[in-house]
């Protein structure tokens, strides 16, 4: 009930840049969508827990002259509830006897029609509903058509993932299939003054709006609750006439200790103009109103103090190089007095670490993900009053070319409350590409080198090469008289430094300017393949020696250079080290300079 308006979307929508090409493609994404045979619907294991775990629901549902969709409504819930125990509690909020005649009809053993003297509003009217209710409530609108499933995978939802989790909404897609409602967030890129719904729009296939996960708030249109949430969160707040009063719930349920969560096993088509329209009137812009009144600093106006506590988080897919940044960059801040943490999350348990969650969200200051399987933790914080920041070390589902699930999965984690840090525009650029998030700051990640070594053994070093490559190399170093150590692709600079090398030749593709600026900056002339994505930190002829990947004469030709001329040797090397250098200073000023930015800029 808090959608962005149509026109403030389309005209957002009409700014952002021609996308770069995303990487998770699928056609049959793009396909028209047959509601009766496709999509996710409950799994085995959903309805398997429902058998044995069902507990008994109070469906309530608000009416306001629409008898022939409140038809469509209750014979949807009919037919996939056979066998569930349930009640229906239809609540007019249209006041009219005519009407209340017909609604009347529909009265059941399971149907109960509840008759108002005067209008209350969609919050009020869904109160009356939700205070004559018996059971686990869900709240449903008229204008609902319900799919087999819908029910399985909200409940199992609701009791078998988190027990904090106390209130679930479904993905509600148009009559043609396009998603109405995948996931709240806040519009703050695009309407700020506004929440909205993830994949407004998108075919109901589409890969990363099928992925269950932690949401915002809730639809009101469709939204299961907990007995034990609703005597924790209480009513809707019927001051909300029309919009808002969803997203206001939902918030004061995450307030409460309740998580509310996005299950899109549960799928339900919502004829949303029937109900709703999209005209934004002055009942709806007063509930707009109304609810930043009571959130204003949460969001709009939020601000964290220019020394704030800062918490890192490092998890499984944080390298030791990536940990090393991490840490020299809390260093820094710790440096300049500011309070920083880095903190380890585990990995591997069903649930989310509660007690870190709740210790990085009680020093109420700067929270950054460090890598991906970090960021839940960071975004869970965030809603009991952390500051999300995510220090992307690369679109990280790049590193899983032949897992598109796993893909999916970590695009649907980048989630539009984060303010990132890419480490180059390639990566900037395909963070907007894939998940349509923009990114704050770039910063170029670099750890600051040990003296420059003052020699160089007679030697090579070659990371991650194939067979025709190695064999170049040690032709080029054979011919002036330099041996050749070979290194895989997981290496660490200390693997390198040990050698002593004049020359590094590095065929790893890299997704940041971390280990290049390592490397070049240990003594030894650093070659590499040409990299778009590094362009402005890796300068071909300053401070290293680039290639055409697969050019094996090119690479010789590199070579000869490197090992053949000292004044060439000596002038990359110094330049290399000087380049890193002045890049880890960089990055460390440029990270507590963004942090400053994020905590006093909240749009």
């Amino acid at each position: 009930m808090s959608d962005i308006p149509a026109r403030i979307a389309r005209r957002a929508i009409a700014k952002l840049p021609h996308p770069v090409k995303a990487r998770i493609r699928s056609a049959r994404t793009e396909r028209s969508y047959d509601l009766n045979t496709r999509g996710i619907t409950a799994n085995r294991e959903m309805v398997a827990w429902f058998a044995d775990n069902a507990r008994p629901v109070s469906i309530v549902i608000p009416s306001y002259n629409d008898v022939p969709l409140l038809a469509e409504a209750l014979a949807s819930i009919e037919e996939t509830c056979r066998g569930a125990d349930y009640e229906v509690i239809i609540v007019d909020d249209f006041i009219d006897a005519g009407v209340a005649d017909q609604l009347k009809q529909f009265e059941s053993d399971r149907v109960r029609v509840v008759l108002k003297d005067r209008r209350l509003g969609f919050a009020g009217t869904v109160n009356v509903g939700m205070e004559q209710a018996q059971h686990d409530i869900i709240l449903l609108n008229s204008d609902i058509v319900a799919k087999p499933g819908w029910l399985e995978a909200l409940q199992y939802s609701a009791y078998a993932l988190d027990p904090a989790i106390g209130m679930v909404s479904p993905k509600l897609v148009y009559p043609d299939g396009r998603i109405q409602y995948g996931g709240t967030y806040y519009a703050r890129l695009l309407a700020p003054q506004w929440f909205g719904h993830l994949h407004v729009g998108s075919p109901a296939t589409k890969p990363t709006a099928n992925v269950a996960g932690y949401n915002r708030s809730i639809s009101g249109a469709c939204v299961y609750i907990t007995r034990e949430a609703f005597e924790r969160v209480g009513l809707l707040d019927d001051e909300f006439w029309l919009g808002f009063e969803d997203v206001d719930y939902g918030l004061r349920a995450w307030e409460r200790g309740i998580r509310c969560f996005y299950q899109p096993a549960a799928m339900l088509v919502h004829h949303e103009s029937a109900s709703r329209g999209y005209s934004q009137g002055q009942r709806e812009l007063a509930s707009m109103r109304r609810f930043w009144r009571r959130w204003e600093e949460d969001f709009l106006a939020r601000r964290r103090g220019t020394h704030a506590p800062v918490d890192l988080l490092v998890g499984a897919d944080s390298d030791p190089l990536w940990r090393r940044y991490a840490a020299a960059l809390a260093s820094a801040l710790a440096a300049d007095g500011r309070d920083v943490e880095v903190r380890e999350v585990g990995v591997g348990a069903a649930v989310p670490d509660d007690k870190l969650v709740a210790e990085v969200a009680a020093r109420g200051g700067i929270a950054v993900a460090c890598d991906r399987t970090a960021a839940e933790t960071v975004w869970l914080a965030s809603t009991a009053g952390a500051l999300p920041v995510y220090l992307l070390p690369a679109v990280e589902s790049i590193w899983h070319p032949h897992d598109v699930a796993e893909q999916v999965r970590i695009i649907a984690g980048y989630r539009p409350e984060f303010d990132y840090i890419a480490p180059n525009r390639w990566t900037a650029a395909q963070l907007q590409a894939e998940s349509a998030w923009e990114t704050r700051r770039r910063i170029p990640p670099a750890l600051a080198p040990a003296p420059l070594p003052d020699a160089a053994d007679d030697a090579v070093v070659t990371i991650a090469a194939e067979a025709g490559e190695r064999q170049a190399v040690e032709a080029a170093g054979a011919a002036r008289g330099m041996r050749t150590v070979h290194l895989d692709a997981g290496s660490s600079p200390e693997d390198v430094a040990a050698v002593r090398p004049r020359a590094v030749v590095n065929f790893a593709e890299q997704q940041s300017s971390l280990l290049p600026f390592a490397l070049m900056s240990l003594g030894g002339v650093y070659l590499a393949p040409v990299e778009g994505r590094l362009s402005h930190e890796v300068l071909d002829g300053y401070n290293a020696l680039l290639f055409a990947r697969g050019d094996l004469d090119q690479l010789r030709r590199s070579l000869d250079d490197a090992l053949g001329d000292d004044g060439v040797w000596s002038e990359l090397r110094r330049n290399g080290h000087a380049s890193a250098t002045r890049a880890a200073e960089a990055a460390a000023r440029a990270f507590a300079d963004a942090l400053l930015d994020f905590s006093q800029s909240p749009v």
